[in-house]
Parts: structure tokens; sequence; C-alpha cells
């Protein structure tokens, strides 16, 4: 994990250099117009103080545009600062003097934390192919749906890129500026999924030793990304029903309401007509969700975007690893066009990537292994 650490004091700085150095990859600025500069992708958290010179934090957290996980950790809590930091999407918030157990707990949250951000500078996320009029018929729809707060329900099979859509419909929206959060309900077990959606507060329960920002809060004034939405526990589907309808929820542990200003945007692969009828999910919910409905089509259905595609990777891949130019052979064209993609984009990329690292010059039909998927 590497991380970016901001902090004017250098008696601070170089104490959590030394304290982090050993277990995670650690580069200190010592100020935010420094770290602004050489800040890039291969960044996964960045620590950063509130009181800096030239470029406070709050400025600074506003100029990273949602890129990565950020702790803060300042001698200056304000409430202001901390409401203006929770807007921003930050989910700790350290106030000094602190011990390092308390900021290693925090990082550890953020490496195990199920909210994806996704980062701007992300070209195979952020890149869209759009050579089949499948797709672009999508993406002339996901554009004329951002300028609206609609609710928006993504369909399509797993891997045809719903989450890569999701985030193409924020940035193209009013809230664009606000934080984008998703989380994959498949991916949380069933017993925290409630308090990583609600928060909660002090002594809500046993282990509740301090008070949590829950993700509909992180999103407030953005976009919330509800991935395997089908996936969601029942119980809680008539909570998510009543935070779409009446804009406010409550922590867990708390009686005091919390307005909300967010859009929500779900997707899943599955046919929630059928779990409905199988009494797993609500109906009232699903009509408050659906909207907007936007079928991806798979891959196996818009071929004249796979050659494209895995051109684009093929370019990325040799630029990310320093590779030497690479090309894919006729032969290879044609077996990517008549494979037929069960994991979709998701498997293209991770095939053309493979075939970039150990292939020679001229990517052959053998470099795909293809016949092994088969």
């Amino acid at each position: 994990m590497k991380i970016a650490i901001i902090e004017d004091d250098i008696n601070m700085r170089k104490s959590l250099e030394l304290a982090l150095k050993d277990d995670y990859d650690v580069v200190t600025f010592r100020n935010a117009t420094d770290a602004l500069k050489k800040l890039d992708d291969s960044f996964d958290l960045v620590i950063t103080d509130i009181t800096m010179p030239k470029i406070d934090g709050i400025e600074f957290i506003k100029r990273l545009n949602n890129l990565y996980e950020i702790i803060i950790i300042t001698g200056n809590a304000t409430l202001n600062y901390a409401i203006e930091a929770l807007r921003l999407g930050v989910k700790d918030f350290i106030t000094k003097p602190f011990d390092i157990d308390t900021l290693i707990e925090a990082i550890e949250r953020s490496k195990v934390n199920r909210v994806e951000v996704l980062k701007n500078n992300n070209e195979f996320q952020r890149e869209f192919i759009a050579n089949s009029q499948a797709i672009k018929d999508v993406l002339d729809m996901s554009l004329r749906v951002a300028k609206t707060d609609a609710s928006v329900l993504l369909l399509g099979e797993s891997g045809v890129g719903k989450e890569e859509f999701a985030k193409f419909i924020h940035d193209n929206s009013n809230r664009k500026n606000a934080p984008f959060v998703a989380i994959n309900m498949s991916a949380i077990p069933e017993n925290l999924i409630e308090s990583e959606l609600f928060g909660y507060e002090k002594g809500a329960f046993t282990d509740a030793s301090s008070q949590k920002i829950g993700l509909f809060e992180a999103a407030n004034r953005g976009t919330l990304f509800l991935d395997e939405i089908a996936e969601m526990p029942y119980h809680l589907q008539a909570k998510l029903l009543r935070v779409l309808q009446e804009k406010e929820m409550y922590r867990l542990g708390s009686t005091k309401p919390i307005k909300l200003d967010i859009r929500i945007v779900s997707a899943t692969n599955k046919n929630l007509k059928n779990f409905i009828n199988e009494g797993k999910f609500r109906e009232d919910l699903f009509y408050r969700l659906n909207t907007i409905p936007i079928y991806i089509p798979p891959l196996r259905e818009r071929k004249d975007d796979i050659i494209p595609i895995s051109e684009m990777v093929l370019k990325k891949v040799i630029k990310e690893y320093n590779l030497e130019e690479k090309t894919l052979s006729n032969e290879t064209k044609e077996e990517l066009l008549n494979y037929e993609w069960p994991g979709n984009v998701r498997e293209l990329i991770s095939v053309i990537e493979r075939a970039a690292i150990l292939s020679d010059k001229e990517i052959k039909p053998k470099d795909l292994f293809l016949d092994i998927r088969r």
C-alpha cells in the first residue's frame, strides 16, 4: 500500500514516516503544493494535515477530486472543518495528539473498506470504446439522465462495466465535484451492511467504541452507487426505501435524523422481477430504483468494440510495464472475435494484459489461452 503524508511540521512528518515505513510504502511532502505535483495513481491513501501554508487541507482535498482514500490528522479539529471534510468524502478525522495505533487502525480500515473510490485518471475505467451502436446508445442515454437526479438502475451481466457507467453518469452530472461512493452488496457480510450504510454512534453496540460515519453520509451531495443491489438483505430494503422517500436517515444508536441530498445509482446482474416474485426483493423499492433502467449489453453482442478495446488495453499495459511495442496478429484478432467472452470486458482486459506480458513482439492466438477458457 502506497501512502502520501502531507504535513508541514517536520518533526511530525519524520515521526510518521519512521512509524509507518516498515509496513507501508510511504512518501512524505511538506505541503500540499509539492504533493499535487507528485501524486499519481500509484498512491492508495493520502494522510494530510488541515492547517498548512498556501493551500490548506480542505482546498487540497477538493483538488484531489475524490481520487484517493483520505485520512485527516489535525490539531485544529473544529466542527466546521469536520463537516466540510465529511462532505468531501473523508471518513477518518484524527485529532492531535494521537497514538500511532489509532492511525494504523484508520489505515487498515481504508485497505479493507468496501467502498471503491474510482480514480479519475484510471484509463481502463475512464475511456469508453463506442464503435458499436449498442454502446453509443447506452452512452447517449447516460448523458441525458446524468443532468437529472432520477434514480438509475444499471442492468447487465457481470463484467460489462456497470460501475464505470455509474461513474460516467456521476462525472457528467451537477454532482461531479461531490463524492462518488460505491459499495458492493455481495462483498460485505450481511451483519455489517447496515452499519456500513448508516454508520453508528459510540456505544450503539458492543464493539462501537467510537462514532462511525456511514456511506449515506459520506456520499451526501454526491452519488451513492449500490452494486449488486439484489443482494441487499430484505430487512434493510425498507430502510433504504425510507431514505429515498424521506431523504433522511438515522445512524445506529441515534434518534436524530440526518438530512441527505444524494443520488442513488444501483446495479444488478440478476432479474429483480424474479426476486420480487420469490419474496426476496421489495416491489415498492424496485419501482423507486428503476426510474431510469439502462441495459448494458454483453461484449458478445457488440463485437465491433472487441478489437478497439483490446488495442487500447494493450497500449496501456505496454506503457504501464515499459514493455517493447507489440501488436495483435490477424489470427489473434479473429480468435478474439470468435470467443464468447462470458466474463465480458473484465475478462477481455485480463486476457490482453496477460498476453502483453508473456508474448513476443507479435501476440499470437496461443498467447491468449482461450482454448483453456473454453
